[in-house]
């Protein structure tokens, strides 16, 4: 099953058919709609450039429109324009779109999923996706007899059963009252990480109901110790010994910086782009991971933004980290004009992002990671652990 995130992305539109005198104007006006502004007065402008140019599609400027709506949390406009979008699957937005709603008006995101699901030109692998993220919409609503019947939907057919997925289903069915059957699977979860503060009080509940009289206090602390040993063998054994590059950055001023500037301080490197969807999905992980290390002066966060796709990135790069409410210390790896590359990110060998690095006090590469890891809390929990193991 696929997770689909939300980008903010860059129409490329043909300006064939436009007067010289016309195409300064009109480029002008997308501009204008890459940025940040009142989503009210991006709305007018949008609205106007549909009427001008009937024959474009602005399908992605209107994702970029419902986004905005959903930072600025009217559900009303955000979903207005969602169901504009004409030429474009809407099922590449509608993950990120309704997650977004779910923080302030549950109802609309309910209404938009089951909208969605209603669809029956739906491929298999979107109605698994939607099943799933209606479960989690009607779980956040507290029906969870309407997100267990979604999930299990889900679960029942889905190709791969992750781990994920997996400790999601047995959480509500033991929501539903099968607590038995869910005991040993939430106990999995737990022993697995994946497990945040709701899954380990829903298998102390469980617990408690299938062993009346029971510690069930008891019984969780000590999964969670275990759980801790194994954890920390386990991400331990993948500790490298590798000198890191001295790359330089700069940060959003301009100031240039190189890994010799930490010098003694454990250093998270974390390559990104606001392109990147997983890299996106796994910033609030990393706000709480900054946030748990905030008052450390031995450890520092690089957040480096790079492979750009704009004109301006460094403006790009800021307006998503102020509207999605993001404070992370953000620098620059800006392509270099000659060689056509990103030198920071070029100099790590990576090839794909989102990449972290964990780098020591002195310089050397202590830990690799790549990818999405979710839910959030099991991402600050490997984080913290290689920075920790690093000191």
């Amino acid at each position: 099953m696929r997770k689909i995130i939300l980008l903010t992305p860059i129409l490329l539109i043909g300006l064939s058919g436009y007067s010289q005198q016309e195409v300064p104007a009109y480029k002008a006006s997308l501009d204008s709609l890459k940025i940040f502004i009142d989503p009210l007065k991006k709305e007018a402008i949008l609205e106007r450039l549909v009427k001008n140019h009937p024959r474009d599609s602005f399908d992605q400027y209107r994702a970029t429109l419902v986004d905005n709506f959903v930072i600025a949390k009217n559900s009303a406009k955000a979903l207005f324009h969602f169901n504009q979008i004409a030429e474009t699957a809407r099922i590449m937005y509608v993950g990120s779109v309704a997650t977004g709603i779910m923080a302030f008006d549950l109802k609309a995101a309910e209404n938009l999923v089951e909208q969605e699901l209603s669809n029956s030109t739906n491929a298999p692998e979107d109605r698994q996706f939607l099943l799933h993220l209606y479960s989690q919409v009607m779980a956040k609503q507290g029906d969870y007899k309407k997100a267990f019947a979604a999930i299990k939907e889900c679960y029942e057919h889905a190709v791969r059963k992750t781990t994920g997925l997996t400790a999601e289903y047995y959480y509500l069915m033991s929501k539903t009252g099968g607590y038995k059957e869910a005991l040993p699977e939430l106990e999995k979860a737990v022993l697995a990480g994946l497990a945040d503060d709701n899954y380990k009080a829903e298998l102390k509940s469980a617990y408690a109901k299938v062993n009346p009289g029971k510690d069930s206090n008891a019984y969780l602390a000590a999964l969670i110790s275990q759980f801790e040993g194994k954890y920390r063998t386990a991400i331990a054994a993948k500790m490298l010994d590798e000198q890191a590059p001295n790359f330089n950055v700069t940060d959003i001023k301009g100031k240039k910086v190189s890994l010799s500037d930490f010098k003694g301080k454990v250093v998270v490197l974390d390559f990104w782009a606001t392109w990147c969807g997983p890299c996106k999905k796994s910033l609030p992980a990393m706000q709480m991971l900054v946030n748990k290390y905030r008052k450390d002066p031995n450890v520092k966060f690089l957040f480096i933004h790079t492979w750009e796709t704009v004109s301006d990135p460094t403006s790009d790069a800021v307006n998503y980290l102020l509207t999605h409410k993001l404070d992370l210390p953000l620098y620059m790896d800006l392509k270099n004009p000659d060689t056509k590359k990103n030198p920071a990110v070029s100099s790590f060998g990576v090839d794909g992002i989102p990449a972290k690095f964990v780098i020591d006090g002195s310089g050397k590469i202590r830990f690799k990671a790549s990818g999405l890891v979710l839910p959030d809390e099991a991402a600050v929990e490997e984080l913290s652990t290689m920075i920790d193991l690093s000191r």
